[in-house]
């Protein structure tokens, strides 16, 4: 039905006209934005007042949807990070790790293009060639890929692009470091560690207590409360940024028996703890750090990595704290008559399938499993 339109004095973009079931009014004009032009026209307004709104929120619109579509990769990003550290969605650990990842690889080459703009085609044989270049990992790149993948489709959900360019991506890169250890090799290691000279007393119970399966925070972070018969407890943290947070997560939070060995050193290293903390006149508490310099302040984080820096050049086994975990559970699972969870609750893992993911497995396990099956026929 062709209507007749009434131009409103108060505002000529506002216009009126009669239906069948009444006055109704529509808004139409054309607006310059930001170099691009846009033709406004919303009918079936019951009031003049209510096409008033409706030109404001129109025009409001679109200054919001031209501001999406100029924000810049560098620019959502940071707003992504924020919002998930605010909302506590991430941890601080987290934030610190993403925020870096993406203004130290992916902010050179993308940081200044707008969103809409980046081309799936260029994305991938960037990222191809950034793998090829630094000699990344597969599992690194992985990992890289899915973070940016996740903020462009929260940018998608938030209107920002209308396809997310960061799917299907193929993704190459060479294989993650072998984690795996034979017992000999973990032989050699723990016998280093328990018995070198080149150990100090606090260095020689760092070392001993990844042999529990311990993370490199939860030892960092270990406080004297924590310490209780021929226990451990992981309560706290010291990230490496050195800031005491909760453990990684809930199921993180666990009490961790100790070998005679660990709780022998670990002893001799609250001792001198504790004589260090009075040398600065300070009287060692509850809450005081186990593991200090001679300020009496908590090493650096970095610390276990040197220690075990020195024991892979000292043996000529390449281990790092983190591979000490993932042979905790290969030799732990390898034992007849463990029960797996309580391997699990030692780790800190809910789920017993995280930890048999840690349980690298050995060329002598191998051996000893085809024996066990060759025996079945």
């Amino acid at each position: 039905m062709r209507y007749t339109y009434k131009k409103e004095r108060r505002d000529p973009q506002i216009q009126s006209y009669e239906t069948g079931k009444g006055k109704r009014w529509r808004i139409k004009f054309s607006m310059t934005y930001n170099g691009e032009r846009h033709n406004i026209e919303r009918s079936g307004f019951i009031s003049f007042d209510a096409a008033k709104l409706g030109k404001n929120k129109a025009i409001n619109d679109v200054q919001k949807n031209i501001t999406k579509l100029n924000i810049t990769v560098q620019e959502y990003f940071e707003q992504y990070c924020e919002e998930k550290i605010q909302n506590g969605s991430w941890r601080y650990t987290t934030y610190a790790r993403q925020t870096s990842l993406f203004k130290k690889l992916f902010y050179p080459q993308w940081g200044k293009i707008k969103m809409a703009k980046v081309n799936r085609g260029d994305y991938q044989h960037w990222l191809t060639k950034m793998t090829i270049e630094k000699n990344y990992s597969k599992k690194t790149v992985q990992t890289f890929n899915s973070a940016i993948a996740t903020v462009f489709a929260d940018a998608l959900l938030n209107d920002v692009i209308i396809k997310n360019p960061i799917q299907k991506i193929k993704v190459s890169g060479t294989a993650a470091r072998d984690t795996s250890m034979t017992r000999s090799e973990f032989n050699r290691v723990f016998d280093f560690i328990k018995s070198s000279p080149l150990l100090k007393n606090q260095e020689r119970s760092m070392a001993l207590l990844t042999t529990l399966g311990l993370r490199h925070e939860e030892i960092s972070g270990l406080k004297l409360k924590y310490i209780k018969d021929n226990m451990i407890g992981i309560f706290e943290v010291l990230n490496l940024h050195g800031q005491v947070t909760s453990p990684k997560t809930s199921s993180s939070e666990r009490w961790v028996p100790m070998t005679p060995l660990v709780e022998e050193y670990l002893k001799l290293t609250i001792n001198e703890a504790r004589e260090t903390y009075g040398k600065n006149g300070i009287i060692m508490s509850p809450d005081s750090f186990v593991f200090v310099n001679h300020l009496a302040r908590h090493i650096r984080y970095s610390k276990l990595t040197e220690i075990f820096q020195l024991i892979s050049k000292e043996t000529g086994i390449h281990v790092w704290p983190h591979k000490m975990r993932h042979a905790f559970s290969t030799i732990a699972f390898g034992i007849e008559g463990v029960n797996p969870r309580d391997i699990a609750n030692i780790l800190g893992h809910s789920k017993i399938d995280m930890s048999l993911f840690y349980n690298n497995g050995t060329d002598e396990g191998k051996k000893q499993a085809m024996s066990k099956i060759s025996n079945m026929f």
